[in-house]
């Protein structure tokens, strides 16, 4: 309120010298304004209580893929004993609309261990490169060829798994079967 008095009183005194342009009358200033009070200094009382910084954000997280749920159940069939159910629910997956890269591979990987090899040679086959870390989806893939006859195809597989996966007992013995079996060229002679 006091401060719109002082601008007014300012404009009022410019409107005046202007039309008093011509005259030399005298004009006396306008009254002082009294200063803005200022807010007393904070005391200990009136201080608020500290703030706690603010948490760091937490780290983003990637969410695992979403797999489809019936793998679940595909898995289950499995091992109750109705390999041939489970092997229904693998290739509904396989054949189902805008499958993900995940569903694909636990497929592969199910029908793999229903020994399934033909259709799980054509899931891998459907996952098209594998990446680092799926070394053990490229084992599964040497031995599901290896068991459909395509021997120089599960060597190439095979070489490429067997430097970053752990060498069990059954890896061993697949790794001696597929490596012995003589390549196509030696088969010719």
């Amino acid at each position: 309120m006091r401060t719109t008095a002082a601008v007014l009183s300012v404009l009022s005194t410019v409107v005046l010298l202007s039309a008093c342009a011509r005259h030399t009358a005298v004009i006396e200033p306008a009254p002082a304004v009294a200063p803005v009070p200022q807010a007393p200094a904070p005391t200990a009382a009136m201080t608020p209580p500290a703030l706690e910084p603010a948490p760091a954000p937490a780290p983003a997280v990637t969410a695992p893929p979403i797999i489809d749920p019936t793998l679940d159940q595909a898995a289950s069939l499995a091992a109750n004993g109705q390999p041939e159910q489970s092997r229904r629910v693998y290739l509904a997956l396989l054949n189902a609309a805008n499958v993900s890269r995940a569903t694909i591979a636990a497929s592969a990987q199910g029908l793999y261990r229903l020994g399934d090899y033909a259709d799980a040679v054509e899931a891998f086959r459907d996952l098209g490169t594998f990446s680092r870390g799926e070394e053990d989806l490229r084992y599964y893939n040497a031995v599901s060829l290896f068991e459909t006859g395509r021997y120089s195809d599960a060597k190439k597989e095979l070489a490429c798994a067997l430097p970053y996966i752990q060498i069990t007992s059954d890896v061993a013995r697949y790794r001696d079967k597929i490596q012995m079996m003589p390549s196509p060229q030696a088969m010719k002679r």
